[in-house]
């Protein structure tokens, strides 16, 4: 959230210490004073982060909430250090943070998340990041209904068990996409992480063949698992989390006749997961460079042009009518009273 406000700079205000003595001191506005004023930016935080923390993008909206509202009233209230509350001024700044601390930076860092994506269908696979992210969440929730065990020797039944499903979940969302409510849209592409019509506006044939290989990698790391042996695409890390899980489950009761099975599978779908935390994290970048480059053009454009040619002029004219009307009212009231 930005702070610069039309309201709060220029002005000087005398302070006068000992009998002769004058300086000038520069009005400071207290929303404007650290820690207070980090406030401003958490929502512009939360929108960047909301890939990688989903939660913590959300939560991070409502400080920024509550400064905004602090900011609008104290410039209702008070003009710099006099209190004089006024509704135009009032309007004036809750449209300037409307326009400069929410809706323009937020879909800043949405267009530097949607840029990024979009470059990962310079690569192989042809597809854009989020719908890598969306075949591989798809693919989980697939695996999760079956076990890998079952189709080591059927593992085209399986790819064509998988197929099927995907057709019907990509047509759906193509239905659901076409109909979709304009405001759910923009605040699932605001708050969550999953757009699951990815998949619907891709192209069906690079999908299944960015899907066929995943599967194909996935039995190559079951078999593997199953052997006691570390698969090459496994890290330190991902192995010793393997180890630790299969200890685990072989100690439990309702897993042990199946703990390595379980252990296997349960592995495969947190390696899918890390997977797309590269991707997240490109698209998070994405979105705080194209904050960087839109923050100070924004502000400008907001100010100068939005407030200064359009708002201001505007609201004056209304509310200089609405002045207007109620002196007339009121004069035609004395002149009632007079009669």
């Amino acid at each position: 959230m930005r702070i610069t406000a039309p309201y709060n700079t220029g002005a000087r205000l005398p302070m006068f210490t000992g009998e002769n003595n004058k300086k000038d001191k520069k009005y400071t506005d207290p929303l404007m004073n650290w820690p207070v004023r980090g406030l401003a930016y958490t929502n512009e935080l939360g929108a960047a982060l909301s890939e990688i923390a989903p939660k913590l993008g959300v939560l991070l909206w409502f400080p920024a909430m509550l400064y905004f509202g602090a900011d609008i009233y104290d410039k209702y209230k008070n003009e710099k250090t006099s209190y004089d509350p006024n509704a135009q001024r009032g309007t004036e700044q809750a449209i300037f943070q409307l326009l400069a601390s929410v809706a323009l930076p937020t879909a800043a860092v949405i267009a530097g998340q949607k840029t990024a994506s979009v470059m990962g269908s310079m690569g192989k696979t042809g597809l854009t990041l989020q719908t890598q992210e969306e075949v591989i969440n798809f693919m989980n929730e697939f695996n999760s209904r079956r076990h890998l065990g079952k189709f080591v020797n059927k593992r085209q039944q399986f790819k064509d068990h998988f197929v099927e499903s995907f057709t019907t979940k990509r047509e759906k969302l193509i239905r659901e996409h076409k109909i979709k409510n304009p405001l759910k849209f923009i605040a699932d592409t605001i708050f969550t992480s999953r757009h699951p019509e990815a998949i619907a506006m891709s192209q069906k044939d690079k999908v299944l063949k960015f899907a066929d290989k995943n599967i194909d990698s996935m039995f190559s790391m079951y078999d593997e698992l199953m052997a006691g042996r570390r698969p090459k695409e496994f890290s330190d890390k991902m192995w010793k989390k393997f180890n630790k899980l299969k200890d685990k489950y072989a100690k439990d009761p309702d897993y042990k006749t199946t703990y390595l099975r379980d252990a296997s599978e349960d592995i495969i779908k947190k390696f899918q997961k890390s997977k797309m935390t590269k991707s997240k994290m490109l698209k998070t970048l994405g979105g705080f460079v194209a904050l960087g480059i839109a923050i100070k053009p924004i502000d400008h454009f907001v100010e100068k042009v939005v407030i200064k040619k359009v708002v201001e002029p505007n609201l004056s004219n209304v509310f200089n009518k609405n002045e207007q009307q109620k002196d007339a009212l009121k004069t035609q009231r004395r002149i009632e009273l007079n009669s």
